[in-house]
């Protein structure tokens, strides 16, 4: 998908999170993967970069930038992991072999919903879903 984050400059005041120099790092740390990171990954490639930040810092920033939605945690492994998704609303495509998280086309999404709330009577709330299975290339790969 060629949908992007916000820039990890981001007006952070402006959601109500103060703009730190250790959370602008993780921001942008985690800006355009498309895998989550734990918290002792994203410890190491910033301490590896250069950064000075403690482990319970990028714990307590994580768990931060989650709650306001400036990233997505996901369980993966057994830990938490985090990625940075785009502003809009997008439900995820977990690879459960890989670890690739890829955004499912909201097309599909609405389709699915509509037909789900007609069938069953049920309304989900849309604005997150995380559909766990194997991406097309581990898929490709087990055949």
């Amino acid at each position: 998908m060629t949908e992007t984050a916000p820039p990890a400059d981001a007006s952070l005041p402006a959601i109500g999170v103060r703009t730190t120099r250790q959370r602008q790092a993780i921001l942008t740390a985690l800006t355009g993967r498309t895998h989550p990171m734990t918290a002792q990954a994203v410890h190491t490639a910033l301490t590896g970069a250069g950064h000075r930040i403690g482990l319970s810092t990028v714990y307590r920033a994580l768990h931060r930038l989650a709650e306001v939605g400036l990233l997505h945690s996901f369980e993966v492994g057994g830990e938490r992991a985090y990625r940075r998704c785009p502003d809009t609303t997008h439900q995820h495509l977990l690879c459960d072999k890989c670890g690739l998280i890829t955004e499912c086309p909201p097309h599909l999404v609405d389709a699915w919903l509509t037909e789900l709330r007609a069938t069953t009577g049920f309304t989900p709330h849309a604005d997150r879903i995380d559909l766990h299975g194997h991406c097309a290339d581990c898929t490709a790969a087990a055949r």
